[in-house]
């Protein structure tokens, strides 16, 4: 484990809630993490505050969307109709689009503009600097997913097994795919596109896995990654390499795939699977069970696995030696990537559905209520 112990400014917390009165009482506390290390008060800036309901208490929405952090200003979608441009350092609101239905899919930024789709079924392009609509396309079907721009060319999926293709600049049509089957019973989500190499690669809620010419959508290969009837959505966006593919299944396969035909290398099976994350050497696997596993990524064998002590963990990211994740109640934790060994715990106040995002040495989490945390993930590592 290298230790990288730094006094330096620690984190910030922006509050992003809905309503504008009384909000001291979803303020995170800011308590000692597991490492001793006390984190310092940077700032807590209050938008709008959630209206509460009964419906609200006894199903709270979450909050899927991760922030988009370029250069000074962090790009922050909203399940409460809102989406967000703050300064990164002060929390201060540079505009506010009001989004029907809210967003819970993630956001892209290419030549100042930011990309990103609604619940309301419509795909946007907003001015980066003024918040001004640029263009919409109307896709009518909720989009979770998270755009990718390659080329002049945006592209996302919706939860009805689509994937478009539109000109970055204008919206314009360019390619369309419709896969049709969707699952009677099936999950609430889908999968983001992913380039390499003139490719993108998708997986659908009917279990199979799609590879596409990303220029004109002529289907490359495609591969049926389970034969069961139920639960077996591609909903967890793959991880692409030069080398490989690696690929799950909501009913818990974890695939790797050759790149050029999408054969099978190994196929690892658990119960389920929330996200992955990978570095060389290893894929990093978290479940609702509460388990996190490592498996080798040439072989598919289990190095190790752990179970959180509370919580259900979420979609994880790999910074440096450490994994990184959030949980479904309250911590947000960094395990060594060797072993699963807990390296520390920080404390949200909330549970977290949103990946965790690290840019600029610095991890920014968005949590089910609508905080934002700004946090230095070397500073809370335990002084040896």
């Amino acid at each position: 484990m290298k230790t990288r112990t730094r006094v330096r400014l620690v984190f910030g917390c922006i509050l992003i809630l809905l309503g504008v009165s009384g909000c001291s009482s979803v303020f995170p506390k800011l308590e000692k993490s597991a490492s001793g290390n006390s984190p310092k008060k940077n700032l807590v800036f209050a938008v709008v505050k959630p209206q509460a309901s009964i419906l609200t208490k006894l199903h709270p929405p979450v909050e899927r969307a991760s922030p988009l952090v370029i250069g000074d200003v962090i790009y922050q979608g909203s399940v409460y109709e809102k989406f967000f441009a703050l300064q990164k350092k002060s929390g201060q609101v540079i505009w506010t689009k009001s989004i029907k239905s809210g967003v819970e899919g993630g956001a892209a930024y290419f030549d100042r503009k930011v990309y990103f789709g609604a619940n309301d079924g419509f795909f946007y392009c907003l001015d980066s600097e003024t918040g001004k609509t640029l263009w919409s396309y109307n896709a009518k079907a909720e989009i979770l997913s998270t755009p990718l721009v390659v080329g002049g060319i945006v592209y996302f999926s919706t939860t009805q097994n689509t994937l478009y293709a539109l000109k970055s600049q204008t919206g314009e049509w360019v390619w369309y795919y419709n896969k049709g089957y969707i699952q009677k019973i099936s999950v609430r989500g889908s999968s983001s596109p992913v380039y390499q190499d003139g490719k993108i690669f998708i997986g659908f809620s009917d279990g199979y896995f799609y590879a596409f010419n990303a220029f004109n959508g002529n289907v490359i290969w495609f591969k049926r990654l389970t034969e069961d009837d139920k639960f077996n959505d591609v909903d967890v966006t793959p991880l692409v390499s030069s080398k490989d593919i690696i690929v799950a299944t909501y009913d818990g396969n974890v695939y790797s795939l050759q790149l050029a035909s999408g054969a099978i290398k190994w196929k690892y099976k658990n119960w389920d699977v929330n996200g992955i994350a990978a570095n060389d050497k290893a894929v990093y696997v978290t479940s609702s069970s509460g388990v996190v596993f490592c498996l080798n990524r040439n072989t598919g064998a289990k190095l190790w696995d752990v179970k959180l002590s509370s919580g259900i963990p979420t979609l994880p990211i790999v910074v440096e030696d450490q994994l990184i994740l959030g949980s479904s109640e309250n911590y947000v934790y960094s395990l060594s990537i060797e072993n699963g060994a807990e390296i520390w715990r920080y404390n949200t106040d909330s549970g977290m559905t949103a990946r965790p995002v690290f840019m600029s040495e610095k991890l920014f989490l968005f949590t089910d209520l609508s905080v934002i945390h700004v946090v230095d993930p070397f500073y809370l590592i335990p002084s040896s």
